[in-house]
């Protein structure tokens, strides 16, 4: 999906790094219409099950984290937001995906681990929950290192708490 204007999105966006077809920049509340409706089903699901919408899920991330970023494609199209931060000396991961993501799959993917060492490092292990059912996002998981923990039961939903642990602990 090509946008119709580039400028308006780049105005505030802060660079951050290219890797390959992806760019990641410093996320910012414009990013938030972009990316929310777009976000694939299963983790509209995840965030309903935590009580949230998706777009204070997002904003949340925006307000709490230590660091949130967002990823965009050829196109300069937000696709996915990710972050990290603490709650009560506890590291959390995220990240809220468009399907946009299978169509940057290659590159997604290739970097990824890269991304997740070095936003878990300064905790030395991250962790969350991802709904049993998201497919593809455990395999994904799972290719990056997670550790699955334990199952969970969230609003009646069955979920994986996963950890990741910094390779330089």
């Amino acid at each position: 999906m090509k946008p119709l204007s580039n400028h308006a999105q780049n105005a505030s966006d802060r660079f951050v790094a290219k890797q390959g077809s992806c760019t990641i920049v410093e996320a910012n509340e414009n990013h938030i219409p972009l990316i929310a409706p777009h976000i694939r089903r299963e983790e509209k699901i995840e965030v309903s099950c935590m009580g949230r919408t998706v777009e204070e899920a997002l904003s949340n991330g925006l307000e709490k984290d230590d660091c949130t970023l967002t990823v965009k494609d050829k196109y300069d199209v937000p696709y996915a937001m990710f972050g990290v931060g603490q709650i009560n000396n506890q590291a959390y991961i995220w990240m809220l995906s468009t399907d946009a993501v299978k169509d940057n799959m290659f590159d997604f993917v290739r970097y990824s681990r890269k991304w997740i060492q070095l936003l878990t490092k300064p905790y030395k292990t991250t962790y969350n929950f991802v709904h049993q059912d998201n497919d593809l996002s455990v395999r994904w998981l799972k290719f990056c290192g997670a550790k699955f923990i334990r199952k969970v039961e969230i609003n009646n939903q069955p979920f994986l708490e996963f950890i990741f642990i910094s390779d330089n602990v």
